[in-house]
């Protein structure tokens, strides 16, 4: 008797102790809207869900998510999209976000912060950043390609495979394919800004 209630008071103690060790699950965001079939860790998202750092969403076509980051920021998912929150944190030196868009379309308004700020979203070509508050943009990532086009503010798109960059002000976008360099920004029509507003929309 005595020896199964020590049996059982260590397990109870390890438990507690795992728990102490265990790493704390790190909120990225919460779902704000959303339509259609969103998942993540497996599971459905609904409104007001949290969304954690290392969790990967996935968006399934026909179907819509938009997210309030920790930082006050939006990020609409469009359909058939799947992101990965590698890293978010905000904390009195500034902002750190990596997002891993493995492929679909995200439009994100990035909030001003105090501080040094770095909010990048990297695909299998390249990857996007954005040093500084208050940026509207797009990024869609299709197999050995991706799309940069900016509302409001400045991002620049390098590629994984050259190294070389481009720098993308309002009211332009850019491509960039396997391999390759960015291509030369350009000034986007209302109407290449009216497709991608209205697949997150």
């Amino acid at each position: 008797m005595q020896r199964k209630f020590v049996v059982t008071l260590f397990a109870v103690l390890s438990l507690m102790l795992w728990a102490d060790l265990a790493p704390a699950a790190t909120l990225a965001g919460t779902v704000v809207a959303v339509s259609g079939s969103c998942t993540a860790r497996g599971h459905a998202l609904r409104l007001g869900d949290a969304v954690q750092v290392s969790d990967t969403v996935d968006v399934l076509a026909g179907s819509k998510l938009k997210l309030r980051m920790s930082d006050g920021s939006m990020i609409s998912v469009g359909p058939g999209s799947s992101m990965t929150m590698a890293s978010y944190s905000l904390d009195g030196a500034g902002r750190h976000a990596n997002l891993l868009l493995t492929q679909g379309l995200l439009r994100i308004v990035v909030a001003p912060v105090r501080g040094s700020s770095i909010f990048e979203v990297s695909t299998a070509v390249g990857t996007a950043l954005v040093r500084s508050g208050s940026v509207d943009w797009f990024i869609n990532a299709q197999a050995g390609s991706a799309q940069v086009g900016v509302l409001v503010g400045n991002v620049d798109l390098t590629s994984a495979a050259t190294g070389r960059s481009v720098s993308i002000p309002a009211h332009w976008g850019t491509r960039l394919e396997a391999g390759r360099d960015p291509v030369p920004p350009r000034n986007w029509t209302v109407a290449e800004f009216d497709a991608v507003t209205q697949s997150t929309e």
